[in-house]
């Protein structure tokens, strides 16, 4: 049996590539004991079809924050800070 840390790597490799199918089972039963592994796979299985959504996905000027935004996230991020001091 794996430990967390080679889980953790087996998972990873999972995603990029693919491993072998007795890999992919042990990977399967150490997730039915392990929740933190478990939700480690959840959470990097979510990023990875996020990811390639995104890069599927073109950007088009309506996508993109208009100038007026911007000035209105720095000006609530610096009274942010200066409130925080």
């Amino acid at each position: 049996m794996h430990k967390c840390k080679q889980i953790i790597e087996l998972t990873s490799q999972n995603i990029d590539t693919s491993i072998p199918w007795y890999t992919r089972m042990e990977l399967k039963v150490h997730y039915l004991m392990c929740k933190t592994c478990r939700r480690y796979a959840q959470q990097l299985q979510f990023i990875s079809k996020a990811m390639a959504k995104l890069d599927a996905h073109q950007l088009t000027e309506s996508d993109c924050l208009s100038e007026d935004a911007k000035q209105r996230i720095a000006e609530k991020m610096h009274q942010f800070n200066l409130h925080k001091n």
